[in-house]
């Protein structure tokens, strides 16, 4: 990853000098920052209500690495979790808007998938972590939603905001506990990450579907 942009919310410049000092090679598992002009390609085709930090962060960093080109297998970032380049969240979204107009009708209107919602996060098919830029479930707009696509009626309301969960991250890669999958994780890492999650993100919580 070269670097090219220095980041202007003080969250961001904060991941990134965090990121290289704790952890210079990860830097290889991000790719470089995307131009202005995709940035401003996406907020015009989206139109949603994104914080700032969310596109410097794009700006700095477009997602994770391709570790195969030819089958767009993305290096893990969190816990074997890989975050999507800008041009993959576009097409994710657009592949859930045209999927909920055809299924998931058994369900509460919005509430499987809802087209306020920007992914940003995936484990191949199985796993998604979206910006709710609604507050669906009674919740806070902007806040940070996971879910398991094939199977769980559940919704988990992880984070308050992209930038709590940016925080959490910083956080993680303090304790050096970021970049190992959950099943790799001993007592102690477990501890401090549930010690982190708790001062962080007080008002996470599990949310499930209902049928109409």
């Amino acid at each position: 990853m070269k670097l090219h942009f220095h980041p202007l919310t003080p969250l961001v410049r904060t991941f990134a000098k965090t990121l290289k000092r704790c952890c210079p090679d990860a830097l290889n598992l991000l790719n470089p920052g995307v131009a202005e002009l995709e940035i401003k390609l996406f907020k015009y085709r989206y139109k949603q209500s994104l914080p700032e930090t969310f596109y410097d962060f794009y700006r700095w960093c477009n997602g994770s690495a391709y570790e195969s080109l030819e089958d767009d297998w993305l290096f893990p970032f969190e816990h074997g979790r890989s975050i999507l380049p800008l041009e993959s969240i576009g097409k994710e979204k657009d592949f859930w808007d045209a999927q909920s107009k055809i299924y998931f009708q058994e369900w509460q209107p919005g509430e499987y998938w809802n087209e306020a919602w920007i992914p940003f996060m995936k484990v191949d098919d199985v796993w998604l972590r979206v910006v709710d830029t609604k507050g669906c479930f009674g919740g806070i707009p902007g806040q940070i939603i996971s879910f398991d696509c094939k199977s769980e009626p559940f919704r988990s309301i992880e984070c308050d905001s992209f930038d709590k969960w940016l925080e959490t991250v910083i956080a993680k890669i303090e304790v050096e506990c970021l970049f190992k999958e959950f099943h790799e994780l001993g007592f102690e890492e477990e501890k401090k990450i549930f010690a982190i999650e708790k001062r962080i993100n007080p008002n996470r919580r599990s949310v499930a579907l209902e049928l109409r």
